[in-house]
């Protein structure tokens, strides 16, 4: 199919970015993320994508969090659907959130990407004296129009809850999000795909996590 006409492109709304992932190691951050699903809007219309990251104040989730989001890179499209950005200038002790946004070739912005938080490591000192919480049990997930409804059962004394998700089966897991209740929405779900969720809670130190939960999103 040809690409739209440029008077009919930039009519439309820039799309979102999708799949934004984190991975921590000893070189700082790594972020991946793909395309924006929109057949009808031209990769050759795309500029690139802007990087943003918050700083997270300890002991605060990311949905009480007024966080300050400051650009810390532009990454120009290229080739290939999977795109990536290394923080390594990231601190290990402290909590970050990102997200992404796609830039056309008129300096359009598209809407915020998912965001996705990086807990900071925790000093070995406070590490011994936190008490790990016991792990999240009666784990469901329930599938409505492109989200995942995680629920499971209160953890006593827990201050707040990880959510893991895997597109690669039962390994490979990734951060979803935090919630300070036992509920959490993920949205953005592709269709037809397996999801896997699993959830730890959190009272200084992380918890052992959760069974593995799998979900198969619907076709759309």
């Amino acid at each position: 199919m040809a690409d739209p006409a440029p008077l009919d492109l930039y009519k439309k709304d820039v799309p979102v970015a999708r799949n934004l992932k984190a991975l921590k190691d000893q070189s700082g951050i790594n972020l991946t993320w793909e395309l924006p699903d929109d057949r009808e809007f031209s990769r050759k219309a795309i500029k690139g994508f802007v990087v943003f990251r918050a700083d997270v104040p300890k002991d605060v989730t990311i949905e009480k969090c007024e966080c300050e989001y400051r650009s810390v890179d532009f990454i120009v499209i290229g080739k290939g659907n999977t795109f990536k950005f290394s923080d390594k200038g990231a601190l290990k002790a402290q909590t970050y959130a990102y997200k992404v946004i796609v830039m056309d070739k008129n300096n359009r912005m598209s809407r915020d990407s998912d965001i996705i938080v990086v807990p900071g490591e925790k000093p070995a000192s406070e590490k011994s004296k936190a008490a790990a919480p016991k792990s999240p049990s009666g784990l469901t997930a329930v599938y409505t129009h492109k989200s995942v409804v995680i629920t499971w059962d209160e953890v006593p004394g827990a201050d707040s809850y990880r959510i893991y998700r895997s597109l690669g089966g039962r390994d490979d897991f990734s951060i979803a999000g935090e919630s300070a209740t036992p509920v959490f929405t993920d949205r953005g779900i592709e269709p037809a795909k397996k999801y896997y969720y699993k959830v730890t809670a959190v009272k200084g130190a992380e918890g052992l996590p959760s069974n593995v939960i799998e979900i198969k999103s619907e076709v759309f």
